[in-house]
């Protein structure tokens, strides 16, 4: 795995892990890449960053006087087969670009192999060419007939026929020129990029006579009829069912943050950045032609600037990579800023329950598994997305039964006794290796159950903010408004509890989804900065939301179970386990923490953040990454 942004020397920048996975996204499709990266990853082949510790990818942007002189086909192309000498610092180690342009040629060289299985032999010069996985894409030959298609795109008939035109999202503002793209005797450019319907993108690309295509036809535009006369003699020698045009539907997105990632991690200029967001989101048609003088697209020079800094093998794979990244890290911000849902996904335990759990961070990399606590739900791993990708953490958060979109507590069922069980079931059904489990607040009580139950399937387990049972008013005082009454009614009333969670329920849409965690902060901490962020009340409402899907089951279920008389000393058989807790906690004050845990445990350790309150995971993820880090290093020890 590629180093994390925190190893690469820049938290605002891209981590190796994140390009790298765009670059296998990009070229294999989404679940292509997974599996693929899984099988190099076992294989010994994926470390390529782990063989060239030095070379510091995304710490430095790669500068223009490093970049060399660079064809349409880019200066790391697939065909010249990069190795381990090319693109030398004058130290002598590996440049950034070198190293991704090393991904890519593995990626492309898989992505030949796929097509070979799945084509038959069929075309053999463009199985480095066509695209694989679900993706909606057409290969048309010179008479403008579709040869092959993927996903759900017509694969049949006239590319120019109106319904063909509809059905890929051509705007019908933009047909004339989509029939002269296709014209067989008109010259074709290299490279067309068309917004369609919806804001789709098309890309089309010509793969025929690629050599004469890309270096002699677009330059005839204004050429002597006697010029022009030969041209078409030439192609009328060519078979007129032969490929000649790619056309693929490319998903992309924008967001300044993002922009401003990309640009960091690959050293791309302002000029540079203002021609990638014409591309991909601007222009409603463009052509990019490579022919000489007038007819040369102005775009060129600095779509060869770029090829160097990005390290793609030519301008399409660029484009797509770009942005499928653009994309990526688009929806990531999305989501922690509460403006877009996390995957989601339902696991049948062999009960016959249901069991609904999110998924954030990378598509793979090292397994984490969210335990959410009472109030906040999944908000506080939600808005670490980008982090979680960056670092090459695979996180997956279930959802205990009477929360969200699993199943209600069948009655007399143990809430933990479940969970344990539904957390194995989760294990099994994903594949997780030697998972790390991240209690939240109330959470913790069931992630320490579970690494007591299941010790031998995790890697360790990280409790943040950990609260103790409240069996009485005494140990309820630290808590204010509502989440005191409810913690009261469930001591002493608890008949009535139904009523006072409704209540509460209420006063969460009346006064803000900040209440949620506002009362846990005591009035003079620094936590409370944090409540000014309004991307933090839009990720605590879309969870609060979804965490209510069912009603209100979930939570009398929770705060029976946290006001319940428990032992909590730490099992010495346990997982190896952290606990990280705030100095400013009124709610579980250290010391009240350290008692309950008991000491003398190898396997245990408890560190404190003096600046830290409750809020620790949102004010401090580093601490929880550096506590994941040290349980990954001790599975490797």
């Amino acid at each position: 795995m590629g180093k994390t942004a925190e190893d690469s020397g820049d938290l605002r920048g891209l981590s190796d892990e994140t390009v790298a996975a765009a670059v296998y996204g990009s070229v294999l499709g989404a679940s292509n890449a997974v599996a693929w990266r899984d099988r190099l990853i076992r294989a010994g082949y994926d470390g390529v960053a782990g063989k060239a510790k030095s070379a510091l990818i995304g710490s430095t942007p790669v500068g223009a006087g490093k970049a060399v002189a660079s064809s349409w086909q880019g200066s790391a192309g697939s065909s010249d087969g990069v190795g381990l000498s090319a693109h030398l610092s004058p130290e002598g180690e590996l440049a950034g670009a070198a190293l991704i342009g090393r991904h890519f040629d593995r990626a492309i060289y898989l992505r030949s192999r796929l097509i070979a299985a799945q084509n038959h032999g069929s075309w053999p010069e463009l199985q480095a060419v066509l695209p694989c996985g679900a993706r909606n894409w057409l290969l048309v030959s010179r008479e403008a007939e579709i040869l092959a298609a993927g996903d759900d795109w017509p694969s049949r008939g006239r590319i120019t026929a109106p319904w063909i035109a509809q059905a890929i999202g051509v705007a019908d503002a933009k047909l004339p020129l989509w029939h002269t793209l296709f014209d067989e005797d008109s010259p074709r450019p290299a490279l067309t990029l068309l917004r369609g319907e919806g804001g789709r993108l098309l890309m089309c690309q010509a793969v025929g006579g690629r050599g004469e295509r890309l270096g002699a036809v677009d330059g005839l535009s204004g050429a002597s009829p006697s010029d022009m006369a030969a041209w078409r003699g030439r192609l009328r020698a060519v078979d007129p069912s032969a490929p000649a045009v790619l056309v693929e539907q490319l998903t992309t997105g924008w967001s300044d943050v993002a922009a401003d990632q990309v640009a960091l991690r690959f050293g791309f200029d302002p000029e540079e950045m203002s021609l990638l967001r014409h591309l991909l989101i601007e222009a409603d048609w463009i052509e990019l032609r490579i022919g000489t003088g007038a007819e040369r697209g102005p775009e060129l020079a600095l779509l060869g600037q770029m090829l160097s800094k990005t390290a793609a093998p030519n301008c399409p794979e660029m484009l797509r990579f770009l942005a499928y990244l653009m994309q990526q890290t688009t929806r990531d911000h999305d989501i922690a800023a509460g403006r877009a849902s996390p995957p989601q996904r339902v696991l049948s335990l062999a009960s016959g329950l249901t069991s609904q759990y999110l998924q954030f961070g990378a598509e793979r990399g090292q397994p984490v598994i969210f335990v959410h606590g009472i109030f906040d739900g999944v908000a506080a791993i939600q808005r670490l997305q980008p982090q979680l990708r960056a670092r090459g953490l695979r996180c997956l958060a279930p959802l205990r039964c009477g929360y969200g979109g699993s199943d209600s507590l069948p009655s007399g069922t143990d809430p933990i006794d479940l969970f344990v069980t539904q957390l194995d079931a989760l294990i099994d059904a994903e594949g997780l290796v030697n998972p790390i489990l991240m209690g939240h607040r109330s959470g913790c009580l069931f992630a320490a159950a579970a690494g007591r139950r299941l010790r031998d399937r995790l890697g360790g387990v990280v409790c943040i903010g950990a609260t103790l049972p409240l069996p009485s008013i005494g140990h309820a005082r630290a808590l204010r408004g509502h989440q005191r009454a409810l913690a009261l009614s469930a001591v002493h009333a608890s008949a009535v509890l139904p009523l006072v969670v409704r209540s509460w329920s209420r006063s969460v849409r009346q006064k803000g989804p900040q209440v949620l965690v506002s009362r846990q902060i005591a009035r003079e901490s620094a936590d409370r900065q944090l409540l000014a962020d309004p991307a933090l009340s839009a990720v605590l409402d879309q969870s609060h939301r979804m965490m209510m899907q069912q009603g209100r089951g979930g939570y009398e279920i929770d705060l029976r179970l946290a006001v319940r008389s428990r032992d909590m000393r730490h099992c010495a058989k346990a997982a190896p386990t952290i606990y990280l807790h705030g100095g400013e906690d009124t709610v579980t004050p250290v010391d009240k923490l350290q008692a309950a845990l008991g000491s003398g445990h190898a396997n245990l350790q408890i560190r404190v953040s003096k600046r830290a309150g409750t809020m620790l995971l949102y004010a401090q993820p580093e601490l929880v990454f550096a506590a994941i880090d040290d349980l990954r290093q001790r599975m490797t020890s």
